[in-house]
């Protein structure tokens, strides 16, 4: 009686440690430049996590609309983000011809937001249990 009352803890016990489950919540906002709302623009959402984390856990990404508005899906197929903290990446290309170096090499596309909002961004958002629709974000073109 003993050993099946001990084998039925050790289950509950292994199968209780599994991976943990993902939580995700709806997420939606406004993006500007400038004052103007930033159409066509990507939002990524990178979970921010501890170094040497494994497997890294799914971003998510959205495109806004004509008004600067973006709904975000991840990466995973789940709609919204995972709640906690991410890294937030925002990039514009615009399609008309490039100058300088760009035209040089041939490129025709031109990244209308600067690189504190992407490559170099430093930009966070705290995803809350219950989800958001107040991810906003006022850029600016002025470093």
């Amino acid at each position: 009686m003993r050993a099946r009352l001990l084998l039925g803890c050790v289950l509950v016990a292994v199968v209780g440690c599994g991976a943990p489950q993902l939580k995700f919540a709806p997420v939606s906002g406004k993006v500007t430049l400038n004052g103007k709302p930033l159409a066509g623009a990507s939002v990524t959402f990178e979970p921010v996590t501890e170094p040497g984390t494994t497997p890294l856990p799914p971003s998510s990404f959205g495109k806004t609309d004509q008004n600067g508005e973006f709904t975000l899906q991840a990466v995973s197929g789940e709609n919204g983000a995972l709640v906690g903290k991410h890294r937030v990446l925002i990039l514009s290309k615009d399609e008309q011809a490039a100058t300088g170096d760009e035209r040089r090499r041939g490129e025709r596309v031109v990244e209308k937001v600067p690189r504190k909002y992407n490559a170099d961004s430093e930009l966070t958002f705290d995803v809350p249990p219950g989800g958001t629709t107040e991810a906003v974000f006022q850029l600016t073109s002025t470093p």
